[in-house]
Order: structure tokens, then C-alpha cells, then sequence
């Protein structure tokens, strides 16, 4: 389904601001504008979520785009995210998206779990809904904010269920560190014996690594582990467009079982909600919220019901 016109005319307006603002925050206004048309929201609703956006957000002046500029010299560099930005618009406007993503994802795919799964979030959004600057925009993001988490190959025969348990025994508190999720992601990989600890299973589907992040998300309400929701639906998205959906797959897995971590998460006891709403109810909720994070969870547990026939992402979005 694609997106109304009058949210490509937002999108527009949206695309002047910076992918992130503060202290490196980031710019939700264009995925919560797809949500929430994706959901049906009305033009009213939209503009509000622009309005209450907008002045938070940041439009620096940044040097034009060079096209000198290889895209793997623009990681990293926040004055280049302009040449980023025009060199993946080119690739869109010459190639078309399923074949500029298939050339470009791969390259990006081991700092998939960048700035909290935001860049990878974007991107997706962008796909979902059809619209080249939003594409772009999210693979520059990803490329300004590549960092990868190293982790063990090892495989191991453990269902994926339960290596984030068998890794909480190991490592049973994470040290605080300070900083934003990234940083805190981040820390976990600099422990004593994290590169010789094994996180990865033998066999790992794409349901397995939904569900895990659904669980993990649901038995703790933890902010963090939303991402992990909203970025497995992300990944859905893209998957088919990654040449090698099973790098994607574990590179998407160590950063979830990492996020996990990095919260010191060890709720097991599920919770169930009193009343359930039904979708329709839900969607209608997530349209008048004010709330960012509410509008993509519940547009994401949504879509990822439709997909996996799981009623437990409905029973989430009651929570």
C-alpha cells in the first residue's frame, strides 16, 4: 500500500532536518509519518506529528555534496553525510531500488545494529514506503553512523531461544556505562572473554529472531529491547534485497543478543494484559498518540502479526 500524497508532501518538508538532533538523538518524524499513514491516520494527525516534531529537530549547514567523495570515505564524517546522501539518490535514479539495495546493503550489513537499529529502521521505512530520498537518506545514515560490534563465530548447537539465557548466566551484570544505547551496546563487546564466548546457534531463521525479540521485549518493557521489535521488522523488509540473507540474519542476532545484555534484562514471567484491544482499536490508539516510540511499535507489531500469524505481538501492543 502506498503512502497518501499528502505524506510525501510532509516527507519533503521533513527531509531539510538532520538524521539526528541533541545529543545525537534520532530524527523520528519521517518513520513516524509512514506509520501512522500506514496505519490511517487522517492529514490532521499527520501534520500534528510534524508540528510537534519539527522544532526539536536541526537543519546545520553542512558543505555541499562532492562527488569526488567515495561513499566508504564518508563513514563516520558528519561533514560528508550530503555527499552520502547524493551519492545513494544517484545509484536510486540509475538503478532502481531493488538493485541499488542489493549493491549497497552488503557493504553495510556488519554495522547493522548502528545507532541502536535506527539507520536500519529508516531504511526500511523507506522501502516500505516506496520513496527514494527516504531510502537514501537511511543508507547515508547508516553509512554516517557505521560501527560494528565484534562478536564469536562459533556456532553452537543451542536453539536460539535460549542463548540470550545461557549469556545473561555468563555475564549476570553489565557494568554501567555511560552514554546513549549505543554506547552502552558498545560496552558489552569490551568484557573480559567476550570475543571467545560464543552467540550464535547453529540454525537461525528469520521467525526464531522475532520471536526472541518479542519475548525479550515483552518480559521487560525495556526501551532498548523495543528496537529489537521494530528491528526485526525492519530486517523482514529488507531481507530480500540482502545477497546474503544469512550474513544479514546473524549480523542482525549479535546485536540483538548484545542489546539484550546491555540491559541487565533477566525478567522471565510474561505479562498478560487485562483487556485486548483489536487491531483496529490499536491503530486508532497509536494514530492520536503523541508518542513517537508507541506509533512504530504498534505499526510494527501490527505488521509483524499479519506476517507470523502471532498474536502475541497484539497482545504487545495491549501492554
Amino acid at each position: 500500500m502506498a503512502i497518501t500524497r499528502y505524506c510525501a508532501e510532509l516527507l519533503e518538508a521533513a527531509s531539510r532536518y538532520h538524521v539526528h538532533y541533541g545529543d545525537r538523538l534520532a530524527n523520528h518524524l519521517p518513520m513516524v509519518l509512514i506509520a501512522l499513514d500506514k496505519m490511517g491516520a487522517s492529514r490532521e494527525q499527520l501534520q500534528q506529528a510534524f508540528d510537534r516534531s519539527a522544532p526539536l529537530l536541526e537543519s546545520p549547514r553542512l558543505p555541499p555534496p562532492n562527488p569526488e567523495v567515495a561513499i566508504g570515505d564518508c563513514r563516520n564524517r558528519e561533514q560528508l553525510l550530503p555527499t552520502a546522501i547524493d551519492y545513494y539518490q544517484h545509484q536510486l535514479c540509475q538503478l532502481g531500488i531493488a538493485e541499488c539495495l542489493r549493491r549497497e546493503l552488503p557493504p553495510l550489513l556488519p554495522a547493522i545494529a548502528s545507532a541502536a537499529f535506527h539507520p536500519l529502521i529508516r531504511t526500511a521505512y523507506g522501502v516500505d514506503a516506496n520513496h527514494q530520498q527516504e531510502i537514501a537518506t537511511g543508507l547515508a545514515y547508516w553509512n554516517l553512523e557505521y560501527r560494528t560490534l565484534p562478536t564469536c563465530d562459533h556456532r553452537i548447537e543451542v536453539p536460539a531461544a535460549e542463548i540470550p539465557s545461557l549469556l545473561a548466566y555468563r555475564y549476570p551484570t553489565m557494568p554501567a556505562a555511560p552514554g546513549n544505547i549505543a554506547a552502552h551496546m558498545a560496552a558489552v563487546t569490551h568484557q573480559s572473554g567476550w570475543l571467545d564466548t560464543p552467540v550464535q546457534p547453529q540454525q537461525l531463521d528469520l521467525q526464531a529472531i522475532a520471536q526472541v525479540a518479542l519475548s525479550a521485549y515483552r518480559n521487560s518493557g525495556d526501551f532498548t529491547l523495543l528496537h529489537g521489535v521494530t528491528g526485526c521488522h525492519a530486517l523482514r523488509l529488507l531481507l530480500d534485497y540482502c545477497t546474503d540473507p544469512e550474513a544479514a540474519r546473524r549480523y542482525f542476532w549479535s546485536g540483538l543478543v548484545i542489546a539484550f545484555l546491555s540491559t541487565n534484562t533477566r525478567q522471565t514471567a510474561e505479562e498478560t494484559p487485562t483487556e485486548s484491544m483489536d487491531w483496529g482499536e490499536l491503530r486508532t490508539s497509536a494514530c492520536g498518540s503523541r508518542d513517537t516510540h508507541v506509533i512504530k511499535l504498534t505499526y510494527s507489531c501490527w505488521r509483524e502479526e499479519e506476517y507470523y500469524a502471532n498474536p502475541d505481538y497484539r497482545h504487545l501492543g495491549n501492554l
